[in-house]
């Protein structure tokens, strides 16, 4: 299980299949490649592969910025 600090956005790099263990269930989600979603901070999850190639994503969490 893990939680982000922090918002942040998963990218999908190929599609495929993603469970999702949070909040004492589990959902399926189908990922399309390019088709990026937004996920609010805070959430403990788990992430595992549920297809049987591989599944490539990228996380991007947005910091805030003091510039």
């Amino acid at each position: 299980m893990r939680r982000h600090e922090y918002d942040y956005v998963i990218v999908p790099i190929t599609s495929g299949r993603m469970r999702v263990v949070e909040g004492g269930g589990e959902s399926i989600n189908e990922l399309t490649a390019g088709i990026s979603y937004f996920r609010k901070a805070g959430v403990e999850h788990d992430v595992i592969n549920g297809g049987d190639r591989d599944l490539i994503f990228v996380e991007i969490e947005l910091l805030s910025c003091t510039c």
